[in-house]
C-alpha cells in the first residue's frame, strides 16, 4: 500500500505538479521503449544523434569551430558508426572551452554540476533541465530492474553532505528521503562501527532494497561475516554503484545479506549509464539517451568481448552538449542480447578506470583488477591501495592489523613478482585508509599516468 501511495500519488504530486518536472513522463516512455527490437532502438538513437549534432553545430561556438577546422559537418552523420570520425572530448577541453560549449540563442536554463573524478580535480559542467529530468527517469528505470524504483522502501549505505548545513538544506534532504522512502546510513563516519550501525538499521527499518557504495558495503559484509553476526532482515535485492563490483565482492555481499546483488554503472556527467537486470548477463545501456562507444587502442569500435575505452555522447543535453566524451573508464564491449527480452544493448562488464593500470618492468601493463583478486585470499586485509609514484617504484598500502608476518611476506612477494624485477615495492602498513570525498576507495592510483595526462 505504501509503495502505491508514494509512486502513484505523492511522487506525481511533488515531481509533476509542484516541481513541474517531466521525470515521470520520461520514465513511463522508457519503460515502454526498453522492449522495442534493437533495430527500432538503433533508429531512435540515430535520429537523436543527428538532431544533437545539428544543434551543436548551429548553436555551440566550440563545436562549430572545431568541426569546421576538421572539415566535419552534421550532414555527414548517417548512422552512429559515422561518429567515429569525430574528435574525442576530454576533461581538459571542457575546462578550457566550457563557455563556448554552451548553446547560444534562445535561453535554455542550465543546471551546473561538478565531479571530482579519479584525479580529485573538480570538473564543472552544465546541463539543461529537460536533460536532468531524462537522467532521473533512466535512474528510476534502471534501479527498478532490481525492485528499487521510487516507492520501494530503501536503506542506503551512501555518502552524505559534509560540513555545516543550513536548516533548510537538512529539511530538503529529509523531505526527499521521506518522499522516496529512503533511510541513509553514512559511510563517511569512519569504519569502526559502520557494520554495527548498518545491521541495526537493516533490522529496524526492514527495507525492500539496500542501495550502497560497493566498497563500504563489502567492508560491512566482511566485518559481519568475520564477527559471526547474522542479519535480522534480508532485503529482496541489493543495488551497488560508484565503483566496479568484483566477483568476490558480489559473492560475499550475497552470502552475508542473503539477497541478489545488482551492479550499476554511472557517473556525475551522465548519471545512470547502465544497470543489470535479473538475468545478470551484463549492464543494459540507456541507449535511448546515451550513445556508449567502447574503443580499441586505434580508436575503432571494439568487437564484442574486447576491452576498450568508454566514450559517451549524451543525446539530450542541448544546454552544453557532451559529444564523444572520454570518461576515463575501461569496459568490455558486448553486442549480444539478453534473454530478458529487452532490446537494450549490453555492456559485458566494467573493468575500471584507465588510470587503474600500473606499468611493470619493460612497460608491461598490470591491470588494476589483479590486486583485488590477489588480496581477496588474505582475509586479514581490511583495505588496501597500490600507488605507483614512479615507473620504478610502487607503494603497497595495507590496513591489516591482524595480518601475520607470513602473509605479509607472501603478499609482498606476489606484488613484486607482478611488477617485475625492475620495479621496487614498498610495503606500508597503516591503521586506516580513507575513502575519497565521493565515498569511493581508490584501489589503484597511477600517479605516473596522471602526471603525463596533466
Amino acid at each position: 500500500m505504501n509503495r502505491f501511495v508514494h509512486r502513484s500519488i505523492l511522487l506525481p504530486a511533488f515531481e509533476t505538479l509542484l516541481k513541474r518536472r517531466k521525470t515521470l513522463r520520461y520514465w513511463s516512455a522508457l519503460e515502454k521503449s526498453q522492449w522495442l527490437p534493437r533495430p527500432e532502438l538503433d533508429a531512435m538513437q540515430r535520429d537523436a544523434l543527428q538532431r544533437l549534432v545539428a544543434h551543436a553545430y548551429a548553436r555551440c561556438p566550440y563545436y562549430r569551430k572545431a568541426w569546421d577546422e576538421l572539415g566535419l559537418h552534421p550532414r555527414q552523420i548517417a548512422s552512429a558508426i559515422d561518429l567515429e570520425r569525430w574528435p574525442i572530448l576530454d576533461r581538459e577541453t571542457i575546462r578550457a572551452h566550457r563557455p563556448a560549449m554552451r548553446a547560444e540563442g534562445p535561453s535554455l536554463p542550465l543546471i551546473t554540476k561538478s565531479t571530482g573524478g579519479s584525479t580529485g580535480v573538480p570538473l564543472q559542467f552544465d546541463l539543461d533541465r529537460s536533460s536532468h529530468d531524462r537522467r532521473c527517469a533512466a535512474w528510476h528505470r534502471g534501479y527498478g530492474w532490481a525492485g528499487a524504483e521510487p516507492g520501494s522502501k530503501q536503506l542506503s549505505l551512501w555518502g552524505v553532505p559534509l560540513g555545516d548545513r543550513s536548516k533548510r538544506a537538512r529539511a530538503k534532504d529529509a523531505l526527499y528521503n521521506a518522499l522516496y522512502r529512503r533511510r541513509v546510513v553514512s559511510c563517511f563516519d569512519g569504519e569502526g562501527d559502520m557494520a554495527a550501525r548498518f545491521a541495526r538499521e537493516l533490522e529496524r527499518y526492514r527495507p525492500d532494497v539496500v542501495v550502497a557504495y560497493t566498497s563500504p558495503l563489502h567492508e560491512v559484509a566482511r566485518q559481519l561475516e568475520q564477527s559471526g553476526r547474522g542479519v535480522g532482515h534480508r532485503p529482496r535485492a541489493i543495488v551497488v554503484g560508484a565503483e566496479k563490483l568484483h566477483d568476490f565482492q558480489r559473492d560475499r555481499i550475497e552470502r552475508v545479506l542473503g539477497a541478489p546483488v545488482f551492479e550499476t554503472y554511472g557517473s556525475r556527467e551522465f548519471m545512470l549509464i547502465g544497470a543489470e537486470c535479473d538475468r545478470h548477463r551484463g549492464l543494459h545501456l540507456t541507449c535511448e539517451h546515451l550513445l556508449v562507444e567502447v574503443l580499441d587502442e586505434h580508436g575503432h569500435r571494439a568487437p564484442a568481448g574486447v576491452e576498450g575505452d568508454v566514450v559517451i555522447t549524451d543525446l539530450y543535453n542541448y544546454g552544453m552538449p557532451f559529444i564523444r566524451y572520454a570518461t576515463g573508464d575501461r569496459a568490455v564491449a558486448g553486442s549480444d542480447t539478453c534473454d530478458c527480452g529487452r532490446g537494450l544493448p549490453l555492456l559485458r562488464r566494467i573493468v575500471g578506470r584507465r588510470l587503474d593500470m600500473l606499468v611493470a618492468t619493460g612497460g608491461r601493463p598490470v591491470p588494476g583488477e589483479f590486486f583485488p583478486h590477489l588480496v581477496k585470499d588474505f582475509p586479514a586485509v581490511r583495505r588496501f591501495q597500490v600507488i605507483q609514484e614512479r615507473l620504478d617504484r610502487v607503494r603497497f598500502v595495507v590496513a591489516a592489523p591482524d595480518l601475520s608476518e607470513g602473509d605479509r611476506l607472501t603478499l609482498e612477494r606476489l606484488v613484486r613478482e607482478a611488477m617485475g624485477p625492475g620495479v621496487g615495492v614498498d610495503f606500508e602498513p597503516v591503521d586506516h585508509i580513507a575513502l575519497t570525498p565521493a565515498g569511493k576507495l581508490r584501489v589503484v592510483i597511477n600517479q605516473v599516468a596522471q602526471g603525463r595526462a596533466a
